[in-house]
């Protein structure tokens, strides 16, 4: 009915005084509406502007009326609405849909109608709407510090990226990226600096990729790269850009006027026409930039199914170990300790794990991970309150009274700030004479807060607990510290004195342990002594103790009880 009276009216003279009232209502109906509005004859003149159309498009109907469409907005032509309105004609359908209008930054919604007096169309602003989901689209889809796209922008071009691949066999990459020691500049700078960093890096890394690539904030200092369409080198390419990216991080970065050197560890998993999940491709890349990390970090480690392996075999081991504390699967062996003379002066406890599966497992195997994964904490206070119980039935029978029992001493043990405290504990539970028990640690353990070290075992000693240094050598100790400490032995690491008798340097740094220890007051053992050449060895270069397989091998207790008595 609009199109119809108002094509009429722009048609020729008002025939009735009806006929000018309608028309005159109609006009004040369609300046009234919040649309704006555009009537085009057959040959898209402009024959209606309502005000709103004049608002929006910034033109004047008196210069614009009976004009050609496409020549009052000629970047329209062969574009969007050029397409849409060219459709309703053709197919005398209505159209809408949504565009936007790149001369006045505009986005309209758009509904035309053709009828037989050419085509109505109404349009509104709808800038605000669509920058809001604009808006909104970039907060669920984009990191809001850096402006990558975010984990869940990134899952999503993963998932299609890996669809496609698997279709057409193109090859792609997943980097995944961990700064080196970032928590550094968060501890000393602030959290603040940490984030300007995390900008700096984050333009960098776009930088050093191709057009095509993504790359995102996967979390915290956390960044994957996914590369599309790598060709048939894929793993050359994958290699080329990680090595750009590694080397987008050698020039400083200027951290509010300080300069502050990062560096990344990456990981990179290939994918293709294999079956494999979006979590499984990430998972591969980030056990990649584990290994990265662990050959010495700025570095690119590519995944393989090895690795996998190992981290499933590790996953299992700590399952086990769980497992094995609340069953009470550990037990103690002890290695008789010997005087350079061949007599007996004590023991060294050392854990074992009898797997009712495997056997028995290496420490070298299970206490790494009991370290890591702190579980060390509960089967080290066990391996003490054991030691010490044997320790004090030791004290009733003169022939084992005067033996001492030695116990390795974990970093994270020691480092715990109720150590001293637990340790007193242990001795008032079992009553175990503190002067017999003789806490072995490791120089690297040393080496973390000196001061604190120096004070627990200055607590300790006053009780009469001793300490040794464990596999002395093959840690960094410094003289400006080691005559601080209240040592009372050294023991000699096993690969010195295995050394010693060949053409290594292994000799020259026995004797060197052997003199410092001297000066400092200390006794001198040396482990690992398994020939009788290597026993003369160490008694012509002064040690005083030694232990090994020549003496004895480490014993479970009852087998022990039989060797204190023979």
């Amino acid at each position: 009915m609009i199109t119809t009276v108002a094509a009429f009216t722009m048609q020729g003279p008002i025939k009735s005084h009806t006929q000018a009232l309608r028309a005159a209502a109609l006009t004040a109906t369609l300046e009234s509406i919040s649309d704006a509005v555009l009537m085009l004859g057959h040959d898209w003149e402009i024959r209606y502007m309502n005000g709103n159309a004049e608002r929006l498009t910034k033109v004047k109907r008196e210069d614009v009326l009976g004009r050609n469409l496409w020549e009052v907005f000629p970047e329209s032509v062969g574009g969007p609405y050029y397409r849409a309105y060219h459709k309703a004609v053709e197919t005398n359908t209505a159209v809408t849909f949504e565009e936007h209008y790149a001369p006045l930054d505009l986005w309209t919604e758009i509904r035309a109608y053709p009828s037989e007096e050419g085509l109505t169309i109404y349009f509104r602003d709808i800038s605000e709407r669509r920058a809001r989901e604009a808006e909104n689209h970039r907060l669920a889809f984009y990191d809001k510090l850096t402006g990558l796209p975010n984990r869940q922008l990134l899952l999503d071009r993963l998932g299609h990226a890996l669809s496609l691949s698997r279709r057409n066999g193109r090859p792609g990459a997943v980097l995944f990226i961990d700064l080196d020691h970032f928590k550094s500049i968060n501890d000393t700078r602030g959290h603040d600096k940490g984030d300007l960093l995390l900008q700096q890096v984050a333009d960098r890394l776009n930088d050093a990729v191709r057009g095509c690539d993504t790359v995102a904030r996967f979390g915290g200092d956390e960044f994957v790269v996914l590369l599309e369409e790598l060709g048939t080198d894929a793993a050359a390419l994958a290699r080329d850009i990680a090595a750009k990216l590694l080397q987008a991080f050698h020039a400083p970065f200027d951290v509010e006027g300080v300069e502050h050197y990062s560096t990344p560890s990456i990981g990179v998993a290939l994918f293709g026409r294999e079956n494999v999940s979006i979590d499984d491709i990430l998972k591969r890349a980030d056990l990649a930039m584990y290994q990265a990390k662990a050959a010495g970090r700025n570095n690119v480690s590519f995944f393989d199914p090895a690795m996998e392996a190992r981290v499933s075999a590790r996953a299992e081991l700590e399952t086990d170990l769980r497992r094995a504390l609340v069953n009470k699967e550990f037990e103690l062996h002890y290695q008789p300790l010997a005087s350079i003379g061949g007599e007996l002066s004590g023991v060294e406890a050392l854990v074992r794990w009898r797997h009712p599966q495997r056997g028995m497992v290496s420490p070298a195997e299970f206490i790494p991970v009991a370290e890591e994964t702190n579980m060390i904490l509960r089967l080290g206070c066990w391996v003490l309150i054991e030691a010490c119980g044997l320790l004090a039935r030791w004290a009733g029978d003169e022939r084992t009274a005067a033996l001492d029992m030695s116990v390795n001493v974990s970093a994270v043990q020691f480092h715990r700030p109720d150590f001293v405290e637990q340790v007193m504990a242990v001795l008032k539970q079992t009553g175990a004479r503190p002067d017999r028990l003789r806490l072995e640690l490791t120089e690297s353990l040393l080496l973390n807060d000196v001061e604190s070290a120096i004070q627990k075992m200055l607590r300790l000693r006053e009780l009469g607990v001793r300490f040794a240094v464990d596999d002395f050598g093959t840690g960094y100790s410094s003289l400006s510290y080691l005559h601080r400490l209240p040592l009372s032995q050294l023991k000699i690491d096993r690969s010195f004195i295995w050394d010693a008798l060949k053409e290594g340097h292994g000799a020259a740094i026995v004797r060197m342990i052997v003199g410092l220890g001297k000066t400092l007051g200390m006794s001198i053992l040396a482990e690992g002594v398994e020939t009788p050449e290597q026993l003369s060895f160490v008694m012509a270069e002064g040690c005083h103790y030694y232990q090994g397989y020549l003496y004895s091998k480490p014993l479970p207790e009852s087998q022990l009880a039989d060797f204190l008595h023979r």
